[in-house]
């Protein structure tokens, strides 16, 4: 009867044991709740907000950067490295004549040049711009300045430059970022004044 009653007690306490064991095991492997309908709804908000300020960072890189991009075609009217047609033209007869004509093309210039009367005027301030190297437009102090062949000059200065072996002198009469008025200095060359663009 005693050994009864133990298998009894034994029994229904496996039987509780078993009961606890298998009720934590389905609890744990329970799958999650579905999320709230909320929770959709937010993510699609934030998707969209992020596309909206995707666009909004697009349209800003492209008003900034839209020359770097699709850059406007080049004009080379305004190219300040351009020769002038005058050497242009004097570079091309050079190129398309042969060593024998050049070494008489030489001969005749120079004996044109000695025998020729010297230039004047425009003609001169012509030949002057043109053998001048001009650089860029700084402004220092409030001043404006251009470079002539290394040297900065502002407006109302006097500088030379050579003509055929002749020393010319040129005033600065108006300058300003854009565009600079050049002038002969000496009244025994003539008067002339020329605008050159800067940009």
């Amino acid at each position: 009867m005693k050994s009864q009653r133990n298998q009894i007690i034994i029994l229904v306490a496996l039987i509780i044991i078993w009961a606890v064991s298998w009720h934590m095991t389905m609890n744990r492997n329970k799958p999650p709740p579905p999320p709230p309908p909320t929770q959709a709804v937010r993510v699609a908000a934030q998707d969209s907000l992020l596309k909206i300020r995707f666009r909004k960072v697009r349209s800003e890189m492209d008003s900034l950067y839209h020359y770097r991009i699709k850059p406007a075609p080049f004009d080379p009217q305004w190219n300040p490295f351009r020769m002038p047609a005058i050497m242009l033209a004097a570079t091309a007869e050079k190129s398309t004549s042969t060593p024998a004509d050049n070494s008489k093309n030489k001969l005749s210039e120079q004996s044109q040049q000695t025998s020729s009367a010297p230039e004047v005027g425009d003609i001169l301030l012509t030949h002057a711009i043109a053998g001048m190297k001009i650089g860029g437009v700084v402004t220092l102090g409030g001043t404006t300045q251009l470079t002539v062949d290394g040297q900065l000059h502002k407006e109302g200065d006097v500088f030379t430059t050579k003509v055929k072996g002749k020393l010319v002198p040129i005033r600065i009469k108006r300058l300003s970022t854009a565009s600079v008025s050049l002038a002969l200095d000496d009244p025994n060359q003539g008067t002339a004044e020329m605008r050159v663009r800067l940009k």
